[in-house]
Order: structure tokens, then sequence, then C-alpha cells
């Protein structure tokens, strides 16, 4: 049963919106700063040891994306995520894709940037990045150059390296899997109204961005 209730603000839902919070959109993160930033003994300890960033926007819905969503079905108008799918295993990630499909209404819109595997090779083959760099470059280990001895041991608890790698081919082949018309698109140009308010040009560079239609 559909939840949309004419006369309310569309639902939409920027799914691990990290610090841009723009008005209009639900905007949820799960990030452990996010968590963490609410406990304010924590928070001090955190924020003396200079472990997490701590100053998340207010309003931040706080939910695990690895989990069914919280909203109903056929209720949201569109979706977007943008540098979040990677950081979910390939079974995660098709179960949120399978989620976005459910919580949208016939027309709905959910839109998917992630970083682009081909890109990430290509820089590589063209000598941009040298062989002892190139799995930093991928963004799977947690632990990051410069790290001291308690942030790379803590670095698996509270960061998310990427779990799964997506190109041209294999992301819209995950959303039409899911239910989606699909095709790729251009940063800045969609069917969602002012995405210019949400999407970051700079986060869309050496991007995958694909579109799909729930029909």
């Amino acid at each position: 049963m559909s939840a949309v209730v004419p006369g309310r603000e569309p639902l939409r839902l920027h799914l691990g919106c990290a610090d841009r919070t723009p008005a209009g959109w639900v905007n949820v993160d799960y990030a452990l700063g996010a968590r963490l930033a609410r406990l304010p003994g924590i928070g001090r300890a955190c924020r003396a040891l200079g472990l997490l960033r701590l100053d998340w926007p207010a309003g931040i819905v706080v939910h695990d994306l690895r989990r069914p969503f919280p909203w109903a079905d056929d209720s949201a108008e569109a979706v977007y995520s943008s540098h979040t799918l990677e950081h979910l295993t390939g079974d995660e990630g098709r179960r949120f894709a399978r989620e976005c499909h459910r919580v949208l209404r016939p027309g709905g819109v959910l839109r998917i940037v992630v970083p682009d595997l081909r890109a990430c090779v290509k820089t590589y083959l063209d000598g941009k990045v040298p062989a002892g760099e190139f799995l930093e470059s991928l963004g799977i280990d947690p632990v990051m150059p410069g790290d001291g001895w308690l942030r790379g041991f803590l670095a698996p608890w509270v960061r998310f390296p990427h779990r799964c790698m997506y190109d041209g081919d294999s992301l819209p082949a995950l959303l039409r899997k899911a239910g989606f018309e699909v095709e790729l698109a251009d940063a800045l140009h969609s069917r969602i109204a002012d995405i210019d308010r949400i999407e970051i040009a700079d986060r869309t560079g050496g991007a995958v961005i694909a579109e799909g239609v729930k029909r």
C-alpha cells in the first residue's frame, strides 16, 4: 500500500549523505562519527584523541543501510546515493538496490554515483599511479598513510573501506536486476529536479553515474 499522502512534501532520500544535507531531502548516514557525536562523553574523548570527525550536521537520520529501510513501500519520489554503494559487499549492495526499488513509487528515480573501477585501472595502466599505491587508490584498506599506531589499530572499526567496485557495465546490471529501467548519466544532468543542490561536481570525476526508474 502506498504511503504517499496528498498535500505532503514528496519524500526524497539521500542515502550516505556525509556532511551534505540539503533541505528537502531526508539525509541518512551511519558513519560511526555521526553516531558518537550524539554522545557527549564519548564525543569529547574522540576529539581529544583525534580519532573521528564529530562535527556532523544536525538532523541526519542514523540508519544502517545494510538493513531494511524504515520507509514504506512506494513512498519516495527520488533516492540519491553518492560514493556509498561501494562500501557495501556485493550481497549487501544487491539488497540495497532492492530496498531502493521497494520504497520508490512508480516513476520514481534512483541515482547512484560510485568510483569507476575501469577509470582506476586506467590510471595505473597509464603510469599515473605506481604499483605500490594502486591498492591504496582503490580505497580497500581502512588504514591510511600517516596513521599512528592507535589510528591504525582502530581503523577497521571506525572506517568503512571499499568492499565492492563497479564500472559502467556492472552498476547498470545491478540496478536492472533489482527491477529498474537504467541508463548511464552525466554529472549534474538528471531526471531529479535541482540535482545541483545535492550532487557535488568534484565527486563525479572518475565515477560511474547511473539512473534507474521504477516502472
